[in-house]
């Protein structure tokens, strides 16, 4: 597990596994369980677990496997794949927070670009019901998350262009997709929000972002965890013009410079 080992030995303030970006849905739930389990004995830091599943008794059982591991808590998108409405995605939630509640600690995950998005009346319910201990909300909206204070529940930003404004403001956290390959630059600016540094290390994050978006979600991020030499290789020969090349030699020649800057 050298992505493990690669974070505890990064200024992150925990990992979280099995998110959009750790592409869980790639693994069967006999690996998510595995892994899971071997990822939690080997981080020094607290681990969160994402137990998204497409069914909720399978989410029921992930999350009772992500407690007996030790897992600190779990984030939970709306069912993926199919649409939704908003009554059967309040329904799915409550249900799931009814039977897991128990296990450990639940976080609602929202990120409209790939799933059924939760909205905000809904997510004010469901944090309002007492069953969730709050919110990571990847739309890269900060109004999102700031419609939801005053409900005394944790808010997480989850999108790297809102990590700004929103921890300025509401968010008491970020769980960045970023991190997985730049955890550095990450907590460098969440340190000098507010301070002088704060516009180099932000405009650094945002050249970072602006490479990834040329690449389908999470191509970008894996190949500069590739590039790090972590061991993750995915196959990109078939994405057809994607600027393959000259991000690697853009992500060589910006890594040592990011890094002096993150100190």
């Amino acid at each position: 597990m050298e992505v493990i080992e690669f974070l505890n030995a990064s200024p992150a303030a925990g990992i979280s596994i099995y998110g959009t970006t750790g592409n869980f849905l790639h693994f069967d739930v006999e690996e998510r369980e595995k892994l899971v389990s071997f990822a939690i004995k080997r981080s020094r830091k607290p681990v969160g677990v994402g137990i998204s599943h497409s069914t909720l008794d399978v989410t029921v059982h992930l999350a009772e496997q992500a407690a007996a591991s030790g897992a600190s808590f779990a984030l939970i998108l709306p069912p993926y794949y199919f649409r939704y409405s908003e009554a059967q995605i309040e329904e799915f939630f409550l249900r799931l927070g009814e039977k897991a509640a128990r296990f450990l600690p639940l976080y609602l995950y929202n990120i409209p670009f790939f799933t059924t998005e939760l909205t905000r009346g809904s997510a004010r319910r469901l944090l309002a019901s007492g069953l969730y201990a709050g919110i990571k909300d990847s739309s890269g909206d900060p109004s999102y998350l700031e419609s939801l204070t005053g409900l005394g529940k944790t808010l997480l930003v989850g999108n790297d262009t809102a990590l700004c404004a929103s921890r300025q403001t509401v968010a008491s956290g970020v769980i960045s997709g970023c991190a997985a390959a730049i955890p550095e630059l990450i907590c460098a600016l969440d340190r000098s929000l507010g301070t002088p540094r704060e516009a180099a290390l932000a405009a650094l994050l945002e050249e970072f972002i602006h490479w990834l978006n040329r690449f389908p979600t999470p191509f970008g991020v894996e190949e500069a965890c590739r590039l790090r030499n972590l061991p993750l290789r995915p196959d990109a020969t078939w994405l057809g013009g994607a600027p393959l090349e000259e991000f690697r030699s853009w992500f060589l020649n910006w890594l040592p410079g990011m890094l002096r800057e993150a100190v």
